[in-house]
């Protein structure tokens, strides 16, 4: 069985982002979505798109990390194979790159999406690499696997992520993680952050922003500690 996690803050986006859902196609799946207070007045469009979606209602803040550790605090993970974690990231208004690929204004977003839930047949796809590949623990768009101490070091203090990952009574192996926060994992991996229980009262306010803050410094522990617990990160190609 299959979980989908959409932290759902722009509402805006939400027929772009429904589109790449409804590819799981005859795939069964639970449909969680997480959505701060303040978007409770698009809750009946959200009904009527998906009546069977659980619905979180979350505190704005922590942007889709926070929504995400209570999305683990509340769901029992053992009832699932795999789960997709999306969000509604916007475009990127400045020149951006990574790996050498642009990925500015809708790139970023595309990329991820297309990777995971760009067509039934890649939904079918990574059903298929997790069951023949079980060394494998996490899948994404190779575009956005961001590999390498001193690419990480770039943009946030590793001495604060490798802190955060004693917290979660993981030791550090390799240096990895998925920019932009839009996976497939296998849910047993995510258990080290459901014992560690994380509250709201944790996470910073947005300003002033700390680029080395808790919400970043836990989008690094989510591709570090799967190197942690004997698993491989799967960057896929483009469908």
């Amino acid at each position: 069985m299959i979980a989908v996690c959409l932290h759902l803050y722009y509402t805006e986006m939400f027929d772009e982002i429904s589109k790449y859902i409804d590819n799981m196609g005859e795939v069964p799946y639970d449909l969680y979505i997480t959505m701060p207070r303040e978007n409770k007045p698009f809750l009946p469009t959200l009904r009527k798109k998906y009546p069977d979606a659980q619905v979180i209602i979350t505190e704005n803040i922590g942007f889709d990390i926070y929504p995400f550790m209570k999305f683990l605090n509340e769901v029992d993970l053992d009832q699932y194979d795999l789960l997709f974690k999306l969000h509604t990231k916007k475009d990127i208004p400045i020149e951006y790159s990574k790996n050498g690929v642009l990925l500015s204004g809708s790139n970023w977003r595309t990329y991820m999406f297309n990777a995971i839930l760009g067509n039934e047949n890649r939904v079918k796809y990574i059903n298929m690499l997790a069951k023949r590949h079980p060394h494998i623990g996490m899948f994404c768009a190779k575009e956005v696997l961001i590999r390498g101490f001193q690419e990480i070091a770039v943009d946030i203090d590793p001495a604060r992520v490798e802190s955060l990952m004693l917290d979660c009574k993981m030791l550090m192996r390799d240096w990895e993680y998925v920019a932009g926060s839009v996976f497939v994992i296998r849910p047993q991996l995510l258990k080290p952050l459901k014992r560690r229980n994380f509250q709201v009262e944790e996470f910073p306010p947005y300003f002033p922003r700390d680029w080395n803050g808790l919400p970043y410094c836990l989008e690094r522990v989510f591709g570090c500690m799967v190197s942690a617990q004997g698993y491989q990160i799967g960057g896929l190609s483009q469908p």
